[in-house]
């Protein structure tokens, strides 16, 4: 069954350009970890979707323990003033380090 993660972050209105800059940077890193990811920007910054699936539960474990999503989540947690987690649809928690 495939495990999907879905992560809506809306920046600080001061760090819109280097949340951005952040999310360039890990996506081709980023993707190496997943079976689909995409990022949706609306809103010219003000929220980024991110939606990445894997094939099984042991490749999403994997992928969050990895660098590249521990990257993500200090941008998220540095340069973001909300952001909600669902975890194959249902919503998890509003804090990317609580869901590993």
């Amino acid at each position: 069954m495939i495990k999907k993660l879905e992560v809506i972050v809306y920046p600080k209105p001061n760090k819109k350009k280097e949340f951005s800059q952040s999310l360039q940077n890990l996506f081709e890193n980023l993707l190496k970890h997943c079976s689909s990811l995409k990022i949706d920007e609306s809103g010219e910054g003000v929220k980024y979707k991110i939606l990445a699936q894997w094939e099984t539960a042991d490749q999403m474990r994997n992928s969050l323990r990895s660098e590249e999503f521990r990257v993500l989540s200090g941008a998220i947690s540095a340069l973001t003033k909300n952001s909600i987690i669902r975890l194959n649809d249902k919503k998890v928690s509003s804090d990317f380090l609580k869901i590993k």
